[in-house]
């Protein structure tokens, strides 16, 4: 099944129901991100040192030879697109395009960035960016910075995940590391040296706290039995361990891409469950965007969390001298409060410069809160408030912990989730 057949539909309704405005002003931004999730595809980040295989392995995922060995390409990214050509960025801000795949030869001097587009089903749903970490230690920590900021998975090419590596690693959300895998490349030598084994052991404990899974991989075998023959060599492509890897990898965009869908036909099916579809052009697919912060608006990490906390503190305050006992509102009144607060907190948050690593977790789990808020209103319950008060508490609690000046007086508590019981 295509990507366009099975996300249409909900596609169709939901920018219908954005168009004419059906949707409560709380609930339009949310809807306008879930729209923009389900149009992309899934943001597939190969990382890695050089020579650990990064190309090959996207090579293998796609069953062709489509990145050739080639250095001096910081950036390499492979999508759909209607015909099979190559565009260059360039670091003076120019763009070349040549059709054809992408050689070792067409390579523009001065290319930062590398787009190929082939018209292969594979890509509709998710794009490869090959991304190669060199140079010092605080350009790739930039780097692994630049990568999470677009990224939905993130495959981590190694032979042996080494502390500089775990150092890189470490400032990853957790949200990414919940979707990421360690690939531990050339696994048919380490095999043959007779340490692939030893070296799975010792990684165990650290994969079960950094990533979802680790999987080793014997790439050249993956790419022989994917391509050597008409039929592929299923035997070989188990053994090699592609084939693990590749379903995993379907498998988290099949489970994010279902994520979506259940919050947007939630969202429909409170505030407009009779809108049919309405067939539309389909939109370009574009490139992800480097996020960056507005000149003149980003604030340092510490000034922004030290508004949040007080922020927080207020809303705690006022939500305390509302919801007295005495009123005994009803849950609908809290959940509303609090998905305001958290909105409001997500979108102060998004001020930081993103270059500032150190506060990037708080940043995505505010945006978190403030989407799991919007599912928690959907109940319209007492749990429902309860959850919604205790992870405005969970999230001052984090903030607290990377303020410069702790806040004090009285938080998001049980006086307010009470209230509502």
């Amino acid at each position: 099944m295509s990507q366009s057949s099975y996300l249409e539909p909900v596609v169709d309704r939901l920018q219908t129901a954005l168009e004419g405005k059906l949707f409560p002003s709380e609930w339009q931004q949310w809807g306008s991100r879930l729209l923009d999730h389900l149009r992309k595809p899934v943001q597939v980040a190969v990382l890695g040192q050089p020579g650990y295989g990064k190309s090959t392995l996207i090579n293998m995922m796609l069953a062709q030879p489509v990145i050739p060995r080639v250095e001096g390409i910081p950036v390499i990214e492979v999508a759909h697109g209607p015909k099979t050509r190559t565009l260059f960025e360039l670091e003076d801000g120019g763009c070349v395009r040549r059709s054809g795949l992408l050689t070792d030869q067409a390579v523009p001097e001065g290319t930062i960035r590398a787009r190929l587009e082939l018209e292969e089903d594979i890509l509709l749903r998710q794009n490869f960016i090959e991304v190669g970490l060199t140079g010092t230690l605080s350009h790739q920590m930039s780097m692994v910075n630049w990568v999470v900021q677009w990224a939905d998975i993130i495959l981590w090419c190694t032979d042996s995940f080494d502390e500089s590596e775990q150092k890189l690693w470490a400032g990853v959300p957790d949200d990414i590391k919940d979707h990421s895998f360690l690939v531990l490349t050339m696994a048919d030598w380490q095999m043959m040296r007779g340490v692939l084994q030893e070296r799975i052991a010792a990684l165990e404990p650290i994969v079960a706290e950094e990533f979802l899974c680790l999987y080793p991989i014997a790439t050249e075998q993956a790419i022989t039995a994917r391509s050597a023959g008409p039929k592929v060599n299923q035997q070989l492509w188990a053994q090699s361990g592609g084939k693990a890897l590749l379903d995993g990898v379907l498998s988290q965009v099949e489970s994010g891409r279902n994520a979506d869908m259940d919050q947007a036909q939630m969202l429909l099916n409170r505030f407009a469950p009779n809108l049919p579809a309405t067939p539309r052009a389909k939109p370009s697919v574009v490139a992800p965007a480097t996020p960056s912060a507005q000149a003149g608006d980003a604030k340092t990490g510490e000034e922004m969390l030290t508004e949040a906390l007080q922020f927080l503190q207020d809303r705690a305050n006022e939500m305390l001298a509302t919801f007295s006992r005495q009123d005994m509102p009803e849950s609908e009144r809290i959940l509303e409060s609090c998905v305001s607060t958290a909105e409001e907190l997500a979108n102060m948050l998004h001020r930081i410069d993103p270059s500032e690593l150190v506060v990037q977790d708080i940043v995505n789990d505010a945006q978190e809160s403030a989407e799991m808020m919007l599912l928690f209103q959907l109940e319209k319950d007492e749990d429902a408030a309860v959850d919604a008060v205790t992870l405005l508490l969970q999230l001052k609690k984090e903030i607290a912990r990377k303020a410069p000046v702790p806040a004090a007086g009285v938080g998001f508590g049980n006086g307010a989730a009470n209230a509502g019981q």
